[in-house]
């Protein structure tokens, strides 16, 4: 076997293990936009429609915004041979970022593959369910097939990428532009490639005509006059050319990053430079300019998930560097990766324990107390986690037609025009919304919330009694759950 081809392989089981490991466990918990995806293959699975009721969606609501669909209709599979669980509603994107290390080291060989199994914006991406990590690797495929000639294979990768995630539904038409304009002698070899991406596009674009489905955008557009917003372009365009966002700090949603590593490692500035000095391929700089647009034009001044693209462009210019490196100082090389990955897993630590909360461990235990007592009256406090059923309907895997028995005919008969969200909700014996005191405090029910939603006046005042604390993973309460005496 080709010592190059045993590169790959290694390359690949590398980044295989640092994305499955441990999958369903770190992240601890899910976050709801992955119970969401995770909840729509298990109603898509069951039903043929949402957990709203809309049949076969191109697109489905999400809390106030419209999600793209096809993460979840890719998840049918693995819901439908594994059932509904934390493992199968990441699985797809641990698959997608795997491949994206196989197809990188085969594109531009081993060590562009090596850095991206190591660098922590792809591990992390690939540990929970991204539609962005689906939609990179569609992405990506399609660039790789598109310079192999593949045009027409390459032209529907590129479209279905625009399906998997909101920042490639821009970059997809701006890409196919600038190849008609810059291969004009291959104009007669494009047209049937258009035309494919044209026509599998045009049910994504009716849908995108509604402002509803634009929703999120709008929310995310920065204000302000022309020469304002032109200013705040540039600004946010050159804060994701910074090193100190790429080398030093982490994304600072804390959902979108490990606790205490950035995108790339900081040692990593060094072999990027000289991959800046290298000979390289134009199309390498034209996927860093063109896909940091998405998070350009948006208000936070650097959001990874909206420019993993770029991301890839730089992994290229970093693996240059790091060939050259290795060719001089090939045991100092291994062993700066070693101690790496060595970081990395502590991170891995502190993602799990540390963040537990953040991911919504202790809705889990609470969704097994709730689904432990059918017949008792139970009030959750919504104040904090809003979306709050769509944890419980996804760990407890309530039947769909639970949460689309409360949509009616004509309101999906205009299911695109629906931005609005309400995160109270009435689902069996379950009532989520802020708790009413004169209310619930004078009946026999299960009043759940945190300490500031529950205080111990409240506690007092109202005769309640402590049944237990809902711990998060590193053992701190978080959710109190209280009886009242009725």
């Amino acid at each position: 076997m080709p010592s190059k081809i045993k590169q790959l392989i290694a390359v690949f089981l590398l980044g295989l293990l640092l994305r499955v490991w441990d999958l369903s466990g770190n992240p601890a918990g899910v976050y709801v936009d992955e119970a969401h995806l995770g909840y729509t293959a298990y109603s898509l699975l069951h039903t043929g429609k949402d957990s709203y009721g809309k049949s076969w969606p191109i697109m489905t609501k999400l809390f106030g915004s419209y999600s793209s669909a096809l993460y979840s209709y890719l998840t049918v599979l693995p819901v439908g041979l594994m059932g509904l669980n934390i493992f199968t509603t990441r699985l797809l994107s641990a698959v997608s970022g795997s491949l994206l290390v196989l197809i990188a080291g085969i594109a531009f060989g081993p060590f562009t593959g090596l850095v991206i199994a190591v660098s922590p914006v792809f591990i992390f991406f690939s540990r929970a369910a991204f539609e962005a990590n689906l939609a990179l690797t569609l992405l990506i495929i399609s660039l790789v097939l598109f310079f192999r000639s593949r045009l027409s294979l390459s032209a529907l990768f590129l479209s279905l990428s625009a399906y998997a995630y909101h920042a490639e539904k821009l970059i997809a038409p701006i890409i196919l532009i600038f190849f008609w304009g810059f291969y004009r002698s291959a104009r007669k070899q494009l047209l049937v490639p258009v035309l494919i991406f044209v026509i599998t596009q045009l049910p994504l674009w009716m849908v995108s005509l509604n402002p509803a489905v634009n929703q999120r955008f709008y929310e995310l557009s920065y204000s302000g006059s022309l020469p304002e917003k032109t200013l705040t372009f540039i600004n946010n365009y050159l804060g994701y050319l910074s090193p100190d966002n790429l080398f030093s700090r982490p994304d600072p949603d804390v959902q979108r990053s490990f606790p205490e590593i950035s995108v790339f490692y900081w040692w990593m500035i060094i072999p990027a430079i000289m991959g800046l000095a290298s000979k390289k391929p134009k199309l390498i700089f034209l996927t860093i300019f063109l896909s940091i647009i998405p998070g350009a034009v948006t208000r936070d001044y650097f959001s990874t998930i909206r420019v993993l693209p770029a991301f890839v462009g730089m992994a290229v210019l970093i693996s240059y560097g790091l060939k050259s490196l290795f060719i001089r100082w090939p045991v100092p090389v291994v062993i700066i990766i070693i101690f790496s990955l060595l970081g990395l897993y502590s991170n891995l630590c502190l993602l799990k324990f540390e963040r537990s909360s953040v991911w919504g461990y202790q809705y889990r235990q609470l969704a097994e107390f709730v689904g432990s007592h059918p017949d008792e009256n139970v009030i959750i406090d919504n104040s904090r986690q809003k979306p709050l059923y769509i944890l419980l309907a996804f760990y407890n895997r309530w039947p769909p037609s639970l949460l689309q028995s409360r949509y009616s005919a004509s309101w999906l008969a205009d299911y695109y025009s629906h931005p609005e969200f309400s995160s109270d909700a009435d689902i069996r014996n379950i009532s989520i919304r802020p708790i009413d005191w004169k209310k619930d405090a004078t009946r026999s029910a299960f009043l759940i919330g945190d300490k500031l939603a529950i205080s111990p006046d409240q506690i007092s005042e109202h005769h309640l009694r402590l049944v237990t604390w809902v711990a998060d993973l590193a053992g701190d309460p978080r959710l109190q759950i209280l009886q009242t005496g009725y």
